[in-house]
């Protein structure tokens, strides 16, 4: 997860308040539904009485739950907003039912991911049918830098925002980045192995939206193990045709927002 960054080195000027409050609802998730206070102070790195005085507010709004014994998790606050952002963020059941297809093709697991900033972030996952499979969390930002669906939602974004990911990133140098984006964006998918996550590979194509702008991407992902040269060939093949026919049908409700 230290790849996403936190709130606090995402946001710009922002209120640094309300990131540090975000960075502490962030150490929240499915592995982690709740957390010990000490925990807390020391994955944020911020003092004691902030953090408290963090937990204080979040809790007034309903937001964190004090279990009484020094631990904390999300508060029932929450659960308006999950059904919200459920409602204006789905994919369309058109969309989903290409997605389980595409899962049934190649047997790895399948996401729909969208650009935000220099982030991408998968809007939704159909998981695979192997033992050993690829999950990634939905709503979770993951850089822009690295897998097959970043390069391809970097195939769609302005020049700018290739020339912010490499000035904000050492490893990255502009003229490189381009031209593999170039190269990308003509062959029409992109292939990776082990770009953000060791062992890990995927296969990705653009989902089109109806005035031919790149709105999302859509990516097969599993162990590297799995993907070999002739299973490759295979993926592109399937991901791209599922991509198109998304493109031909929309992706839902969600695309209102994919501007």
């Amino acid at each position: 997860m230290a790849e996403t960054g936190t709130a606090s080195t995402r946001v710009d000027g922002g209120v640094r308040s309300i990131a540090r409050a975000i960075e502490v609802l962030e150490l929240f998730d499915v592995a982690h539904p709740t957390r010990q206070l000490r925990d807390l102070v020391t994955l944020t790195g911020l003092p004691k009485t902030t953090v408290v005085r963090l937990l204080s507010t979040l809790e007034s709004l309903g937001l964190i739950v004090d279990r009484g014994d020094s631990s904390y998790g999300p508060g029932p606050g929450f659960l308006r907003w999950v059904k919200l952002a459920e409602s204006l963020w789905e994919v369309g059941p058109e969309a989903r039912k290409i997605m389980s297809r595409l899962v049934d093709d190649c047997g790895e697991t399948v996401n729909v991911y969208i650009r935000q900033g220099l982030d991408r972030t998968s809007v939704a996952q159909v998981e695979g049918t192997a033992t050993v499979r690829s999950v990634v969390e939905v709503g979770v930002p993951y850089p822009l830098a690295t897998g097959a669906a970043a390069k391809i939602l970097l195939g769609g974004a302005p020049e700018d925002v290739l020339r912010e990911l490499a000035a904000r990133r050492s490893d990255l140098a502009w003229e490189s980045l381009r031209r593999e984006v170039d190269s990308i964006r003509e062959a029409g998918y992109a292939i990776t192995h082990g770009e953000r996550e060791l062992g890990a590979s995927a296969v990705a194509a653009p989902i089109f939206g109806k005035d031919g702008r790149v709105i999302a991407a859509l990516s097969a992902s599993g162990p590297t193990s799995r993907f070999t040269a002739d299973r490759v060939g295979r993926y592109v093949d399937a991901v791209t045709a599922a991509a198109g026919e998304i493109s031909q049908v929309g992706l839902g409700p969600v695309e209102v927002f994919l501007r």
